[in-house]
């Protein structure tokens, strides 16, 4: 592999590419030059000065680290980006009082599954070039817009519900990138519209979309269920609906979606893969250590929250769907959890459900921590108010259903 870079054609070199990435089973295929992400970057700038990244450590980056490519790589010429549908089909009904997961998880880590073949894919390209190729790959991992990259190498445009929209395969896609020390011939931009549509803007359970393409993290399920590592607002809670792990509302309702989604043609994507479309909550419940959910979950992207925080979104779920089979299961967390978050939301659900003040009570006499004290206290109050607990004016339990 002794071929001079510059001698070979960029042109021929982004055919090979092509080539390539669809034999090993990606979707979508763009390139652009490895150049500053000048517009994302200041729309990421605003967004973080409107305090809408939470607490997402990786979201408050300096703009000039996330929007630069060469700051991964200094002799970074050219960035691939990729697109992979995971649509697994649509949501069964919730015959079983499951707790939803949105799509993407239902079956392996797409880290993991992505990055086999997009290092395979690198190995194949210097093989057909010959050439050694120094790349950085990666999926969601590293401190890049990859967005951002992606809209400007021609996968799709920014849809209102800030998803990047392909209008061949809508938005049930992951991105994964190389960037890449190769001068390959840059794709135009993507291009596209949501015309007067404003569905998930309209939809969204929580309200989180506050402008075409500005998604607030502090409001959005997505976020509340795998980033955040602490409760879950009160008043949020009743508008989380069955979801135990993400949110697809907004991408649910999109036109391009329900016109174009097909099934993935990658089985580490099936629900049959990983968990699937719900959690059986009870179960879910009855984990007490990380080394129990660790073997439960490994290998899924369900791992993202961490026991503690998979068992809030099930409480939190199971008492939205005032499930009394998960009754059992909510009072042994309020009893024996080690972790206050759980025993917490787990009394929130206990309320919601009724018919558990004897349970609530004996909590109340063990327990050491304050805000979760709070949380019982609350919970018994409401119970003897007699009043549907916590709900907010309006909504109805299945709120995020739709």
């Amino acid at each position: 592999m002794g071929r001079d870079k510059d001698s070979i054609g960029p042109a021929e070199a982004r055919r090979l590419l092509e080539e390539r990435a669809r034999e090993a089973g990606f979707d979508l295929v763009g390139v652009t030059r490895a150049e500053p992400l000048g517009e994302g970057g200041e729309r990421l700038r605003a967004w973080q000065e409107a305090g809408m990244a939470a607490d997402m450590g990786f979201m408050h980056r300096p703009v000039e680290l996330l929007a630069n490519p060469k700051k991964l790589q200094k002799s970074a010429r050219s960035v691939v980006s990729l697109g992979v549908s995971y649509y697994p089909g649509e949501h069964p009904e919730n015959l079983g009082g499951g707790g939803r997961v949105a799509r993407y998880a239902w079956g392996r880590d797409y880290h993991e599954v992505i990055k086999a073949r997009l290092f395979r894919l690198r190995e194949e390209l210097e093989e057909d070039l010959g050439t050694r190729i120094k790349a950085r790959g990666f999926t969601d991992a590293v401190p890049l817009l990859e967005r951002s990259a992606a809209q400007r190498a021609g996968l799709g445009f920014f849809g209102r519900n800030s998803c990047l929209i392909d209008g061949d395969i809508g938005s049930y896609f992951f991105i994964a990138d190389l960037v890449v020390d190769l001068a390959l011939e840059p794709d135009e931009p993507g291009t596209g519209t949501c015309g007067r549509c404003t569905r998930c803007m309209d939809r969204c359970p929580t309200g989180a979309i506050k402008a075409p393409g500005v998604v607030d993290a502090r409001l959005c399920i997505s976020y509340l269920t795998i980033e955040n590592s602490g409760e879950i607002p009160r008043e949020l809670r009743p508008k989380v609906g069955d979801w135990a792990f993400g949110c697809d509302v907004c991408q649910e309702v999109c036109p391009y979606n329900k016109a174009k989604a097909t099934e993935s043609r990658w089985p580490e994507f099936s629900g049959e893969s990983g968990a699937g479309p719900y959690l059986e909550m009870e179960e879910v419940l009855g984990i007490r250590t990380d080394e129990e959910f660790g073997e439960r979950f490994a290998g899924t992207p369900l791992t993202r929250p961490g026991r503690a925080g998979l068992l809030r979104n099930c409480c939190v779920a199971a008492g939205n769907l005032r499930s009394k089979e998960a009754v059992p299961a909510l009072e042994g967390c309020l009893r024996e959890d080690t972790s206050a978050l759980v025993r917490g939301h787990a009394a929130w659900a206990l309320g919601e459900i009724g018919g558990s003040e004897e349970a609530l009570r004996g909590a109340a006499e063990r327990e050491a921590d304050g805000w979760c004290l709070g949380e019982i206290r609350q919970a018994l109050a409401d119970a003897s108010a007699g009043a549907a607990p916590g709900a907010a004016p309006g909504a109805a339990p299945d709120a995020s259903l739709g």
